[in-house]
């Protein structure tokens, strides 16, 4: 630990704030608690034999797992299976009984499993695998046009949204974490991809079998097979860093690839070692980003020779500990996973020093949040791919750590993966390992900013006077927003004077209206608010200003202004020179408005519509984006 920190002070330069000074009432908070979904069994290991079939678009597989009682006796299971078709269910034995109902495949074990025993069950089952269609993300894809057959782990319109039961039959649910072992069969000329490491490769009657092998244990979202005539390339710096890319793409591949090296250094130094005793890899996709363990997916026009897409290499790379080996047991809770891949962004372009880290957070993380016109809280969001969850949940993490100090901060993500790593948790056991750490009460913050609506609005007045030699600064504070609670938060002011007789003060804000007295020995000139950017909130955008095109997540379409009046306008990173098609819908999914939209016009003229929260889905391509627009009086 003591090295690590002289690692950070060295290199990543960042402020170190001394805590101790800061005073505040101690209060009684209401405990939150967090309920999992009740289930009688665990799987502990999951043995996927598949072959990939693209010329009739089908898997053929059968999937062995081996499971125990997850408290009581168990005689029956109950599995995740989403269209593919089971053929048969068998152990070691013979036959079992089963059944499958829609998504859902049960079957009857042969004899009773108590706690502490063990059963493997074997299913075999075929068929065309599901994906979330046209515009979708989640689901088993296969790209003739691109000769790509892959599985993304995640579905962005498909609630829950785990989708390893589009590939194989398992109990999808991020609380339960198992081992895997692979073997992917191919035809010859392919080469398959999969999580862990590649334990041998084999020529079976024409086709080619990888056999790959993850020793820990995961979830089923992050379980990814990905098939195309991949070229395998090594990372310069480590050997066990891979890239696989499409032919031809080797050149642009090392150029966008460039600082791989780097990022890793930069979270093994901060967050601990690389969690995964295999591989480390970027795989070419025709959809992406998505983080699946050891093997995240990188879409392919991202790999063009530059390191433009930095931030998004950064952020899958950072799931690696944070989602993938530190698991939010609900997905309710899924701001721990994308929340804190999106402030290591910030991390990351803090590598290049204080200035491009306090960038970062104000341009890509924290004016994107407030732009957004979402104000449901975090915890339990009501929309689970948006705002809050990446740049509101990055925020979080950024004023944690002005909160509580950088060394506290970092000793808290430590302990924090430390506990969890391979697990799952929730924001409580979060929020309670800071308390562990601080030894500090911090129910505080995350009632208001966790837990609660909005972000505050700040109203300051601001008047001196002299007092003998010395100079009295009369801060007034009101906050004026009208969703949410009252923000508790020490905030900081910057007193200026002449020359360099500057100081900061700060102000522990717990009340709608309140005022304070600070006394420094020169005449001030100006009073500046929150100088280094600690605190989200409305002040930080200016009145009429336009959203930047937002990085960071994996939305990339925007609507501004949102709220808005009559007009608001589209803007979509990369789509810029694509015709859109857009349709609006009501809250109740009644279509009220469809256009089209090109290059030279991105607007949208809502004048007609009533006042209320309204869906606008944007397709463009092959993508598509689906953003809330609050339309007001």
């Amino acid at each position: 630990m003591t090295a690590f920190l002289i690692f950070l002070c060295l290199n990543a330069a960042p402020h170190v704030r001394d805590t101790a000074a800061w005073t505040r009432p101690i209060r009684s908070t209401p405990i939150h608690t967090v309920m999992l979904e009740d289930h009688d069994f665990d799987v502990i290991h999951y043995d996927l034999v598949i072959e990939v079939l693209p010329d009739v678009e089908e898997l053929d597989g059968t999937t062995g797992i081996t499971l125990t009682s997850s408290g009581i006796p168990v005689s029956e299971i109950r599995l995740d299976l989403l269209d593919l078709t089971v053929n048969d269910v068998y152990n070691d034995t013979g036959p079992l009984v089963y059944s499958q109902v829609e998504d859902s495949v049960f079957i009857t074990l042969e004899s009773t499993v108590n706690p502490g025993d063990t059963t493997e069950v074997f299913i075999d089952y075929s068929g065309v695998p599901w994906n979330e269609g046209p515009g979708g993300f989640g689901g088993f894809w296969f790209n003739q046009s691109k000769g790509v057959y892959f599985q993304m782990g995640v579905g962005i319109y498909t609630d829950p949204p785990s989708l390893g039961k589009s590939m194989f039959p398992c109990w999808d649910h991020p609380s339960d974490k198992a081992t895997f072992e692979f073997s992917i069969t191919v035809d010859e000329g392919l080469y398959a991809v999969a999580n862990g490491d590649l334990v041998l490769k084999k020529e079976v009657d024409g086709k080619a079998v990888y056999q790959w092998v993850l020793e820990e244990p995961m979830a089923t979202y992050l379980v990814a097979i990905a098939v195309s005539d991949y070229v395998d390339l090594q990372d310069t710096t480590y050997d066990w860093i891979h890239y696989y890319v499409y032919p031809g793409e080797e050149e642009d591949a090392w150029g966008s690839f460039v600082n791989v090296d780097l990022m890793m250094d930069r979270y093994q130094n901060l967050y601990g070692p690389y969690p995964w005793n295999c591989k480390f890899s970027y795989v070419q996709t025709p959809k992406g980003d998505m983080e699946h363990t050891t093997e995240v997916y990188h879409i392919d026009f991202a790999i063009n020779g530059n390191t433009y897409w930095d931030y998004l290499v950064a952020h899958e790379m950072s799931h690696q500990w944070w989602g993938n080996c530190v698991t939010e047991l609900e997905w309710s809770d899924v701001w721990l996973s994308e929340g804190f891949a999106t402030y290591s962004e910030a991390i990351w372009a803090e590598y290049y020093g204080q200035e491009e880290y306090e960038e970062y957070m104000m341009f890509d993380i924290m004016k994107p949040y407030l732009l957004s016109g979402e104000m449901f809280p975090l915890a339990d969001p009501e929309e689970l791919w948006g705002y809050t969850t990446y740049q509101k949940g990055a925020s979080i993490l950024h004023m944690l750590r002005y909160v509580i100090g950088d060394v506290d901060f970092f000793d808290v993500l430590n302990q924090h993966f430390s506990e969890f790593q391979y697990e799952n948790c929730t924001t409580e056991d979060f929020r309670d390992r800071i308390e562990t750490v601080t030894g500090d009460d911090i129910d505080w913050f995350f009632d208001t900013w966790v837990f609660d609506w909005g972000y505050p609005v700040y109203e300051f007045e601001y008047n001196w006077s002299q007092s003998g030699s010395d100079w009295i600064v009369s801060i007034g504070i009101d906050q004026i927003q009208t969703i949410g609670p009252v923000f508790e938060m020490p905030l900081e002011f910057l007193i200026e004077g002449s020359s360099s007789s500057d100081t900061t003060v700060v102000f522990w804000n717990d009340l709608q209206s309140q005022s304070e007295n600070f006394t420094v020995s020169f005449e001030p000139q100006d009073v500046v608010f929150d100088p280094d950017r600690h605190i989200l909130c409305g002040n930080l955008l200016g009145i009429g200003e336009q959203p930047d095109p937002p990085s960071g997540g994996v939305g990339l379409m925007r609507l501004y202004p949102n709220p808005a009046l009559t007009f608001s306008s589209i803007s979509w990173n990369g789509m810029e020179n694509e015709n859109l098609n857009v349709n609006i819908f009501d809250i109740s999914g009644r279509l009220v408005g469809e256009l089209t939209l090109t290059p030279d016009n991105r607007g949208l003229n809502i004048s007609h519509l009533p006042s209320g929260t309204y869906l606008v889905e944007v397709k463009g391509l092959n993508l598509r984006q689906v953003s809330r627009l609050i339309v007001i009086d």
